[in-house]
């Protein structure tokens, strides 16, 4: 009944996602592919029961007429199925661990039936596996008891620990879903501090350029002085794929300075027209999202990524052609939103160009309010350059709250809140706007 062609809403034909909203809540939501069946043969692809799960291939199939039947009751609608669990939102917390941190994993685990086993199975680096059982009660990790979300708690493993996981569900029905594998890296807390960090990543080259030729990693010296990385080494998310970076000139990185590494040290010097390249490294980032860690020469955990080619992080380099390159490079490399895709196809060993167009990140903290003066109520802009804890407040001359604004973590970006004081005096107002230690004060003349 709607026309969506002004939206410019067009179906990937290999797999796309669709999403129902009421203004930020997500009402229903189905990620299908083409395996789902309707791929161009004539049917659409139609939802078997209304009640079952949504993003779940079991529960759809091609109509029986060719175009399917929109505006009417699907063509193979057959209620009361019996489907295998649906297991979504798998994660652990906290997200990089350190060597004295428990750590849960969950995940909603739903079925038209009954539950009867949830298992997590995990491995610490190559060693034996091993499994938990999860539990819905409230004492795993798992929120509140009965809301479907599943826990279990894996102990405390050392430093530099490898972490794989993965969940096997079965149901009274007799069906059962085992889920990928997720891993995570037991840290010193203390990776971010350093000043050599992962600035610039291709894990993925638009063809005809290859992995096994462009793939490329960029740190960036934020410091004041220079860092001889000679001896560091570079590993993904497996420990046995190492490069350690030889010692020589190009090891020694100024501040200010570059520090690149290939899969193949010609084809990327000739492509972007540079030099110092350092490789081969002999090994290949996963696509699909994969780390990047960096070791001092005494096995110091110096700098991590854990990046992902699903959002929140940028998607355009998961093989569109720009690499994923850090706006700042003093933001928190291990945030997502932190990272941006480059222009073009890159720029290793120089400074990262954003994509024409992308959002706007002011260059520093700044509030401003307007109009000002202003009767009763106005509009506040705050200018945030990097993500930060941000807490936004009116306080009278006296110095007395009068009303808080905004209190939490936001992302960098220019952001603009509602100031209304119907109901305070005319006078002098102070905006305060407090990130970290350092606090800016804004006046505003309320008249009435």
């Amino acid at each position: 009944d709607v026309d969506a062609t002004s939206g410019e809403i067009t179906l990937s034909n290999s797999g796309d996602e669709v999403i129902l909203l009421e203004g930020t809540i997500v009402i229903d939501e189905v990620d299908y592919d083409d395996g789902w069946g309707a791929d161009g043969d004539g049917p659409s692809l139609e939802r078997i029961d209304p009640a079952g799960p949504s993003t779940m291939a079991a529960n759809w199939g091609p109509s029986v007429p060719m175009g399917g039947t929109p505006g009417a009751e699907n063509s193979i609608y057959d209620p009361g199925g019996d489907f295998p669990p649906s297991v979504t939102d798998i994660q652990h917390t906290p997200e990089f661990p350190i060597a004295t941190d428990d750590v849960a994993i969950t995940a909603t685990i739903t079925d038209e039936g009954t539950i009867t086993k949830a298992l997590c199975f995990f491995r610490v680096d190559d060693g034996p596996e091993d499994s938990l059982s999860m539990a819905d009660d409230g004492a795993h990790g798992d929120g509140t008891a009965g809301d479907d979300v599943w826990g279990a708690i894996i102990d405390a493993h050392p430093a530099g620990s490898e972490m794989r996981y993965y969940l096997v569900v079965e149901d009274d029905g007799g069906h059962s879903d085992t889920s990928w594998t997720f891993a995570y890296f037991v840290t010193t807390g203390d990776t971010i501090d350093g000043d050599l960090v992962i600035n610039e990543i291709m894990y993925n080259p638009a063809s005809p350029h290859s992995d096994d030729y462009f793939e490329f990693i960029e740190f960036f010296n934020r410091g004041s002085t220079a860092i001889d990385a000679g001896g560091w080494i570079i590993k993904d998310n497996n420990d046995f794929n190492s490069f350690v970076i030889p010692s020589d000139s190009r090891s020694v990185v100024p501040p200010d300075g570059y520090l690149v590494v290939s899969v193949d040290v010609d084809s990327l010097e000739n492509y972007y027209s540079i030099t110092g390249v350092l490789g081969p490294v002999g090994f290949n980032l996963n696509n699909s999202g994969d780390a990047v860690r960096l070791y001092n020469d005494e096995g110091t955990l110096m700098d991590y990524v854990y990046y992902s080619d699903d959002a929140p992080w940028p998607t355009a380099p998961d093989g569109d052609g720009p690499s994923l390159s850090l706006i700042d490079p003093d933001f928190d490399n291990s945030d997502p939103l932190s990272w941006e895709p480059s222009g073009g196809s890159g720029t290793p060993g120089w400074e990262n160009v954003g994509i024409a167009g992308s959002e706007i990140r002011p260059v520093a903290m700044a509030i401003n309010v307007y109009p000002n003066p202003f009767n009763s109520a106005a509009e506040i802009e705050i200018d945030l350059p990097k993500n930060c804890e941000v807490e936004l407040s009116a306080f009278d001359i006296d110095g007395r709250l009068v009303e808080r604004i905004f209190s939490g973590r936001i992302e960098a970006g220019i952001h603009e809140f509602a100031l209304k004081l119907e109901n305070s005096a005319s006078g002098v107002y102070l905006i305060k706007m407090h990130y970290g230690e350092k606090t800016i004060t804004r006046r505003a003349l309320l008249v009435k």
